[in-house]
Protein backbone atom coordinates (compact mmCIF):
# COMPACT_ATOMS: atom_id res chain seq x y z
CA UNK A 1 0.00 0.00 0.00
CA UNK A 2 2.84 2.51 0.84
CA UNK A 3 4.60 1.67 -2.69
CA UNK A 4 1.29 2.36 -4.24
CA UNK A 5 0.92 5.62 -2.48
CA UNK A 6 4.61 6.67 -3.31
CA UNK A 7 4.04 6.05 -6.76
CA UNK A 8 0.86 7.56 -7.23
CA UNK A 9 2.69 10.66 -5.02
CA UNK A 10 5.19 10.31 -8.04
CA UNK A 11 3.10 10.70 -10.74
CA UNK A 12 1.44 13.20 -9.58
CA UNK A 13 4.34 15.86 -8.92
CA UNK A 14 5.82 14.55 -12.16
CA UNK A 15 2.37 15.52 -13.69
CA UNK A 16 2.40 19.07 -11.93
CA UNK A 17 5.79 19.46 -13.16
CA UNK A 18 5.48 18.50 -16.52
CA UNK A 19 2.55 20.56 -16.80
CA UNK A 20 4.44 23.83 -15.24
CA UNK A 21 7.12 22.87 -17.50
CA UNK A 22 4.95 22.91 -20.41
CA UNK A 23 3.26 26.11 -19.81
CA UNK A 24 7.22 27.75 -19.50
CA UNK A 25 8.44 26.35 -22.96
CA UNK A 26 4.83 27.62 -24.69
CA UNK A 27 4.40 27.62 -28.18
CA UNK A 28 5.08 30.65 -30.40
CA UNK A 29 3.92 32.75 -33.00
CA UNK A 30 6.01 31.84 -35.97
CA UNK A 31 6.80 34.67 -38.34
CA UNK A 32 7.43 33.41 -42.12
CA UNK A 33 9.09 35.51 -45.04
CA UNK A 34 9.18 34.43 -48.52
CA UNK A 35 11.39 35.89 -50.79
CA UNK A 36 11.51 35.10 -54.41
CA UNK A 37 14.52 36.47 -56.21
CA UNK A 38 13.93 37.96 -59.87
CA UNK A 39 16.60 35.59 -61.82
CA UNK A 40 18.87 37.40 -63.92
CA UNK A 41 18.75 35.72 -67.67
CA UNK A 42 21.68 35.05 -69.66
CA UNK A 43 21.64 34.72 -73.68
CA UNK A 44 24.32 32.50 -74.71
CA UNK A 45 24.81 31.77 -78.49
CA UNK A 46 28.08 30.60 -78.59
CA UNK A 47 27.46 27.19 -79.18
CA UNK A 48 25.72 24.88 -81.76
CA UNK A 49 22.88 22.85 -81.36
CA UNK A 50 24.47 19.74 -80.76
CA UNK A 51 26.56 22.00 -78.18
CA UNK A 52 24.27 23.39 -76.07
CA UNK A 53 22.25 19.94 -75.94
CA UNK A 54 25.33 18.48 -75.06
CA UNK A 55 26.15 21.21 -72.23
CA UNK A 56 23.06 21.11 -70.42
CA UNK A 57 22.11 17.08 -71.16
CA UNK A 58 18.67 18.50 -72.18
CA UNK A 59 16.70 15.98 -74.38
CA UNK A 60 16.19 18.21 -77.50
CA UNK A 61 14.71 17.38 -81.02
CA UNK A 62 16.81 17.90 -83.87
CA UNK A 63 15.22 20.84 -84.94
CA UNK A 64 15.69 22.93 -81.79
CA UNK A 65 17.53 25.91 -82.73
CA UNK A 66 17.16 27.41 -79.10
CA UNK A 67 16.72 26.23 -75.15
CA UNK A 68 15.94 27.37 -72.11
CA UNK A 69 17.30 26.18 -68.95
CA UNK A 70 16.49 26.79 -65.25
CA UNK A 71 17.11 25.26 -62.22
CA UNK A 72 15.17 26.08 -58.69
CA UNK A 73 17.09 26.88 -55.95
CA UNK A 74 14.86 26.62 -52.52
CA UNK A 75 16.37 28.06 -49.75
CA UNK A 76 15.97 28.43 -45.53
CA UNK A 77 16.93 29.48 -42.83
CA UNK A 78 15.60 30.85 -39.35
CA UNK A 79 15.59 32.36 -35.98
CA UNK A 80 15.48 31.00 -33.23
CA UNK A 81 14.43 32.11 -29.71
CA UNK A 82 15.94 30.79 -25.90
CA UNK A 83 14.02 30.74 -22.56
CA UNK A 84 15.95 29.63 -19.90
CA UNK A 85 14.96 27.52 -16.74
CA UNK A 86 17.78 26.42 -14.51
CA UNK A 87 20.21 24.08 -16.66
CA UNK A 88 17.48 23.61 -19.21
CA UNK A 89 16.99 25.93 -22.41
CA UNK A 90 13.46 25.78 -24.34
CA UNK A 91 14.58 26.12 -27.70
CA UNK A 92 11.74 27.48 -30.49
CA UNK A 93 11.52 28.77 -34.12
CA UNK A 94 10.83 32.66 -33.71
CA UNK A 95 11.79 33.12 -37.62
CA UNK A 96 11.51 31.15 -40.63
CA UNK A 97 13.17 32.70 -44.06
CA UNK A 98 12.07 30.73 -47.47
CA UNK A 99 13.78 31.33 -50.16
CA UNK A 100 12.50 30.28 -53.71
CA UNK A 101 13.62 31.05 -57.04
CA UNK A 102 16.08 30.60 -60.01
CA UNK A 103 19.67 31.44 -59.88
CA UNK A 104 19.99 32.40 -63.10
CA UNK A 105 17.77 31.58 -66.39
CA UNK A 106 20.18 30.97 -69.18
CA UNK A 107 18.76 31.17 -72.66
CA UNK A 108 20.55 29.38 -75.78
CA UNK A 109 20.08 30.32 -79.48
CA UNK A 110 22.14 28.26 -82.35
CA UNK A 111 25.26 30.10 -82.76
CA UNK A 112 24.56 29.76 -86.79
CA UNK A 113 22.25 32.64 -86.74
CA UNK A 114 23.69 36.50 -86.22
CA UNK A 115 22.99 38.36 -83.24
CA UNK A 116 20.67 41.26 -85.98
CA UNK A 117 19.65 38.09 -88.24
CA UNK A 118 15.84 37.62 -88.38
CA UNK A 119 16.08 33.98 -87.51
CA UNK A 120 17.68 34.93 -83.96
CA UNK A 121 14.98 37.44 -83.31
CA UNK A 122 12.54 34.85 -83.56
CA UNK A 123 14.67 32.41 -81.60
CA UNK A 124 14.69 34.74 -78.92
CA UNK A 125 11.25 35.90 -78.67
CA UNK A 126 10.13 31.94 -78.58
CA UNK A 127 12.42 31.40 -75.57
CA UNK A 128 11.41 34.83 -73.99
CA UNK A 129 7.54 32.91 -73.95
CA UNK A 130 9.81 30.20 -71.59
CA UNK A 131 11.63 32.85 -69.74
CA UNK A 132 8.36 34.23 -68.63
CA UNK A 133 6.43 31.23 -67.79
CA UNK A 134 9.65 30.66 -65.12
CA UNK A 135 9.21 33.66 -64.13
CA UNK A 136 5.26 33.94 -63.49
CA UNK A 137 4.78 30.53 -61.81
CA UNK A 138 6.48 31.63 -58.31
CA UNK A 139 4.22 34.69 -58.73
CA UNK A 140 1.27 32.45 -58.99
CA UNK A 141 2.18 30.28 -56.75
CA UNK A 142 3.19 32.14 -53.91
CA UNK A 143 -0.03 32.34 -51.76
CA UNK A 144 0.05 28.08 -51.69
CA UNK A 145 3.69 28.57 -50.57
CA UNK A 146 2.56 31.01 -47.85
CA UNK A 147 -0.28 28.94 -47.09
CA UNK A 148 1.49 25.44 -46.66
CA UNK A 149 4.24 26.72 -44.75
CA UNK A 150 2.06 28.00 -42.33
CA UNK A 151 0.02 24.66 -42.38
CA UNK A 152 3.77 22.84 -41.70
CA UNK A 153 4.84 25.47 -38.94
CA UNK A 154 1.53 24.80 -36.98
CA UNK A 155 2.11 22.15 -34.92
CA UNK A 156 5.68 22.60 -34.62
CA UNK A 157 6.35 23.54 -30.69
CA UNK A 158 9.17 24.74 -28.60
CA UNK A 159 11.58 21.99 -26.87
CA UNK A 160 13.57 22.05 -23.87
CA UNK A 161 17.23 21.48 -24.72
CA UNK A 162 20.17 20.63 -21.96
CA UNK A 163 23.16 21.18 -24.59
CA UNK A 164 24.03 22.94 -27.48
CA UNK A 165 24.12 19.72 -29.64
CA UNK A 166 20.19 19.12 -28.36
CA UNK A 167 19.13 22.54 -29.52
CA UNK A 168 20.75 22.27 -32.93
CA UNK A 169 19.06 18.87 -33.44
CA UNK A 170 16.24 20.41 -32.49
CA UNK A 171 16.28 23.37 -35.39
CA UNK A 172 17.51 20.53 -37.80
CA UNK A 173 14.62 18.11 -37.11
CA UNK A 174 11.72 20.99 -37.41
CA UNK A 175 13.41 22.41 -40.63
CA UNK A 176 13.14 18.73 -41.80
CA UNK A 177 9.50 18.47 -41.04
CA UNK A 178 9.03 21.57 -42.56
CA UNK A 179 10.92 20.55 -45.93
CA UNK A 180 9.02 16.88 -46.18
CA UNK A 181 5.24 19.23 -45.87
CA UNK A 182 6.41 21.59 -48.89
CA UNK A 183 7.98 19.13 -50.91
CA UNK A 184 4.39 17.75 -52.93
CA UNK A 185 4.02 21.40 -53.29
CA UNK A 186 7.47 22.31 -54.93
CA UNK A 187 6.72 18.87 -56.82
CA UNK A 188 3.71 20.04 -58.39
CA UNK A 189 5.09 23.61 -59.48
CA UNK A 190 7.91 21.96 -61.23
CA UNK A 191 5.62 19.66 -63.14
CA UNK A 192 3.22 22.39 -63.99
CA UNK A 193 6.04 24.71 -65.48
CA UNK A 194 7.27 21.83 -67.08
CA UNK A 195 3.57 21.29 -68.98
CA UNK A 196 3.12 24.84 -69.63
CA UNK A 197 6.62 24.77 -71.16
CA UNK A 198 5.91 21.67 -73.23
CA UNK A 199 2.51 23.21 -74.55
CA UNK A 200 4.72 25.89 -75.96
CA UNK A 201 6.80 23.59 -77.85
CA UNK A 202 4.57 21.69 -80.01
CA UNK A 203 5.02 20.59 -83.47
CA UNK A 204 2.32 23.12 -84.62
CA UNK A 205 4.45 26.27 -82.53
CA UNK A 206 7.96 25.68 -84.96
CA UNK A 207 5.84 25.30 -87.96
CA UNK A 208 4.76 28.62 -87.43
CA UNK A 209 7.80 29.92 -85.96
CA UNK A 210 9.63 29.12 -89.48
CA UNK A 211 7.39 30.46 -91.23
CA UNK A 212 8.27 33.84 -89.76
CA UNK A 213 11.51 34.44 -91.73
CA UNK A 214 12.48 33.23 -95.15
CA UNK A 215 15.84 30.95 -94.75
CA UNK A 216 16.26 28.81 -92.43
Amino acid sequence: MKSMKKSFLFFLLYFLYAQNANALCAKNRIKINITAPNPVVIYDSSHTHEEFAHLTKANVQANTLGLTTATMQVGMNGKTYAQQEGNRVCIGLKTINFTLGYQSLKVYIDKKYPKNSCNYKVIKDHEDYHVAVFQQALTFFRPDIERELREAVKNLRPEYAYTETRANQIMQKQFNQIQKKIKPLLDHINRKIAEKNYAIDTPESYRKTTKLCPKW
